[in-house]
């Protein structure tokens, strides 16, 4: 039946019993394990609510197993994997034990308890799989412990689905633009600040930032995304760290065009502030909640001279935006575009301005060197909707030089791909050859080794047929031995066929 089938702790796949009928190895990974002798079915339910980020779940459920079963290495083994947090994450073609829990106050991973009472309990068969496992386990508890020796925290933590790139997350993106360039706050945003480090470290710095963080703003685009174990996983650490600090707060993040709020987590549908990412001022209304909380000292920005604001003093407007851009003085800046949208919000220059003040730029120019396209951006799509022709060609030639220079810089990668690929293969085909006339040296070595001694023998049988004088029974045997060896001659030449030219 399919519920006694092991699936395995390390990849999911499917554990066939050995001969013995007690060990068995996954057919997917190699991994050893042994058949419990506790209840398979629960064996393989921790490892499912492992894998699904419900550690304290498969916790419960490993603890009951232990005291059921306390001679069953794989229970105390499954037990010991949950306290630790550890997943098996999958970059290439390679498995990689990572950790995803706070260790700090657990002891080494081969000092605890149940990491010596699975190699007590287990056979002399399975104990080496244990210890070599156990070997790559206290590597990535080594560094998550040294990551979270760190004395730093964050200000902001964008929470997005795992190993979802920032080309993907737009809103994410663009929140980690405005929270770190714009306002300057310390904020993780995993798909920009761990893109280029190894699943390990990468998820034990997300243990730590959350943690270590004062606002979670968890983004929630999609249906699917509010079954996702890992944000569930994610939004639980902060919540539970929530709880014992209230200075941490949770703001929500959902799209309205894809989902209905109360579709969140249990844990984020009670929450007072909600934020719609499908709303137009989205951007602006969950910046000042958080630029409210984290810096309460500063007031909106109400210049004396925009008290009365008309039509006529528009162009003013514009120009003295447009010279706090040149200052760096942004946050004012975005002020005063506001304004100037209250006066008339077709007023594509002021779009353009907020989006400068949003990406920290001094000028229009400046545009040419953001290191992506601004076509999705809100501000350009405003600005290009109520340009005149000539602006909006001017706004379209700014965007077009970001967008030629990423092709150009595509086309580059690409090229230089190609030539390391190509380089790759001339040196793979050159060691082929290299191995393949090393191989047939040493194949007709072993030829005229196995060769030479029956040549000898047999022009020794031949010279000795020759003789005049022979019984006819000592000539028989000798003429039998001729063609064998004769026979054994041929069959070796034809064995090794391919050292001729």
């Amino acid at each position: 039946m399919y519920d006694n089938k092991l699936i395995c702790g390390i990849c999911g796949g499917a554990v066939n019993a050995g001969e013995n009928g007690v060990s068995g190895v996954c057919g997917h990974c190699g991994n050893k394990m042994m058949y419990p002798g506790s209840d398979i079915k629960k064996i393989n339910r921790i490892t499912y609510l492992r894998n699904t980020f419900k550690f304290d779940e498969a916790e419960k459920l490993a603890k009951e197993l232990t005291k059921a079963y306390p001679d069953d290495c794989e229970a105390h083994w499954n037990l010991l994997l949950c306290e630790y947090g550890i997943q098996y994450v999958r970059e290439g073609s390679n498995l990689y034990a990572v950790c995803r829990k706070d260790i700090s106050a657990l002891p080494a991973f081969k000092e605890s308890t149940n990491y010596k009472t699975a190699l007590e309990k287990a056979s002399e068969e399975l104990r080496p799989g244990y210890v070599e496992l156990g070997d790559a386990i206290e590597d990535s508890v080594s560094i998550t412990r040294n990551v979270f020796k760190q004395e730093k925290s964050y200000d902001v933590f964008i929470l997005s689905r795992e190993n979802i790139s920032a080309d993907e997350d737009i809103d994410g993106d663009k929140l980690y633009l405005r929270f770190s360039s714009n306002l300057e706050f310390s904020t993780f945003y995993a798909p920009e600040m761990l893109k280029d480090i190894d699943a390990v470290e990468k998820a034990a710095q997300t243990v730590f930032a959350l943690k270590h963080s004062k606002i979670l703003l968890p983004s929630f685009g999609t249906k699917d995304d509010c079954h996702d174990g890992y944000l569930e996983y994610a939004v639980n650490i902060f919540c539970a760290e929530a709880e014992k600090n209230k200075e941490k707060l949770v703001f929500p993040i959902f799209n309205a065009s894809a989902m209905q709020f109360q579709q969140l987590p249990e844990k984020l549908v009670w929450y007072d502030d909600i934020f719609n990412c499908a709303e137009a001022e989205f951007m602006r209304e969950i910046s000042d909640k958080v630029e409210s909380i984290l810096k309460p000292e500063v007031n909106a920005i109400e210049p004396e001279t925009l008290v009365t604001m008309t039509a006529a003093n528009k162009e003013n407007l514009v120009k003295r935006a447009y010279m706090f851009l040149e200052d760096g003085e942004f946050e004012t800046a975005d002020s005063y575009f506001d304004k100037i949208l209250d006066i008339d919000i077709e007023d594509s220059r002021a779009y353009i301005g907020k989006l400068l003040a949003e990406c920290k730029l001094r000028n229009e120019e400046e545009i040419r060197t953001l290191p992506q396209t601004v076509t999705d951006d809100k501000n350009f799509k405003k600005a290009l909707r109520f340009a005149s022709p000539e602006q909006k060609a001017h706004y379209e030639d700014l965007n077009g030089t970001i967008v030629k220079r990423i092709e150009a810089e595509k086309k580059e990668i690409a090229e230089q791909r190609a030539r390391l690929q190509a380089e790759r293969e001339e040196k793979e085909a050159i060691e082929r050859e290299r191995r393949a006339r090393q191989n047939k040296e040493e194949r007709k070595l072993e030829y005229q080794r196995r060769r030479d001694p029956m040549r000898k023998t047999l022009l020794e049988v031949q010279a000795e047929l020759g003789k005049t004088f022979m019984p006819p029974k000592r000539r028989a045997e000798l003429k039998e031995q001729e063609e064998t060896l004769k026979r054994n001659l041929k069959n070796l030449d034809d064995l090794f066929y391919d050292i001729f030219d």
